[in-house]
């Protein structure tokens, strides 16, 4: 039985919670990508796990929207529409923008210093070819905008849309003129940040998650449909 990659067995102290995290991480990296079948059998023997609690943690993404599941066909990793993406966009947009609204006057000298370290290390990461780190680097920057914000309500609504487009946000590959307009946008935020500036952050932002909606959507259009059949 082989054991997929990405995949660290788990400890068994919180199953449920551990499994339902870790399939929401390994779709939320694009590991198991949209309508993709999710394998019982493999799945169980990477996180040395029994069915049950497996097909617990599924239930659990199905009711999240995450997975898809299928009388007589098992479960899959939801697919998104392109009308889906363009809803989740604009909404995650509207809560970024409130984020960078509330983050920019409140944000400390070690918070900026660290979304700093982060953008520099972003762009050596670019530069180097290593879009894996790249990609970590610009999810720290707005996981930071948002603890800067310091809105638990306004963090909670965000993850739950936040999972479902995140594989999208961060596995659509662009190109370079793209490249050039979420560097620039970085470094708008950047400005804003350091100006304190809470308007001008947010329309960053808002902005900034516009051109990635239109990125992902340019990306899509180019994908073949997944393979749906049993």
């Amino acid at each position: 039985m082989d054991q997929l990659p990405d995949i660290v067995p788990i400890e068994r102290r919180s199953l449920h919670d551990d499994l339902v995290a870790s399939l929401r991480q390994l779709i939320a990296r694009g590991v198991l990508a949209p309508g993709s079948k999710l394998n019982e059998k493999d799945l169980c023997a990477s996180f040395n796990v029994s069915r049950t609690p497996l097909r617990e943690a599924i239930r659990a993404l199905a009711a999240e929207g995450l997975v898809v599941v299928t009388p007589h066909r098992g479960a899959s990793v939801a697919t998104v529409s392109e009308d889906q993406i363009l809803e989740s966009f604009v909404v995650m947009g509207a809560l970024e923008g409130l984020a960078g609204e509330l983050a920019a006057p409140r944000i400390s000298e070690p918070q900026l210093a660290a979304i700093r370290a982060d953008h520099a290390a972003m762009l050596d990461c670019r530069a180097a070819g290593d879009l894996d780190g790249y990609y970590a680097h610009n999810r720290r920057i707005h996981d930071a905008i948002f603890e800067a914000a310091d809105n638990a309500t306004l963090n909670s609504t965000r993850q739950l849309i936040f999972t479902r487009i995140v594989n999208l946000r961060f596995i659509a590959r662009i190109g370079d003129d793209e490249w050039s307009t979420a560097i620039a946008e970085h470094e708008e935020m950047l400005e804003a940040l350091a100006e304190r500036d809470g308007a001008k952050l947010g329309a960053v932002l808002r902005r900034h998650l516009d051109s990635k909606r239109r990125q992902v959507a340019h990306w899509l259009a180019r994908q073949p449909l997944p393979d749906q059949d049993p």
